[in-house]
């Protein structure tokens, strides 16, 4: 990534053009560093739409695809490559155990 130097003289436009033009580069970059630490890429309904969102996927990238959760997982193993596992997931699990249930809510609203 090259950025613009920013000149000492010149006018203010001139020299907001160049910052702003830097932090547009600056902004791309991290954006890029984010999405290379995340592994998961997210839901996509169809295997054409996630390899329209990722297209060049990193070995250790997976997404689930299909309409719920769990689905099915893709991984890539070999750069650029989307490949089915074979297994489902996505889902996982919460303890619930300190939450009230929808029967004890009814409850406590029909007290009210």
């Amino acid at each position: 990534m090259e950025l613009n130097s920013i000149n000492k003289t010149g006018t203010w436009s001139e020299a907001a053009d160049r910052l702003n033009n830097n932090f547009s580069k600056t902004s791309a970059e991290v954006e890029k560093v984010k999405q290379n630490g995340i592994r998961n890429k997210g839901l996509f309904s169809t295997l054409e739409s996630l390899k329209a969102a990722v297209p060049s996927p990193v070995v250790g990238d997976w997404a689930i695809v299909g309409d719920t959760i769990p689905g099915p997982i893709y991984q890539c193993k070999t750069k650029g490559t989307w490949s089915a596992t074979g297994t489902t997931g996505g889902g996982g699990s919460f303890d619930l155990s300190g939450y009230l249930t929808a029967e004890e809510i009814d409850d406590v609203t029909s007290i009210l």
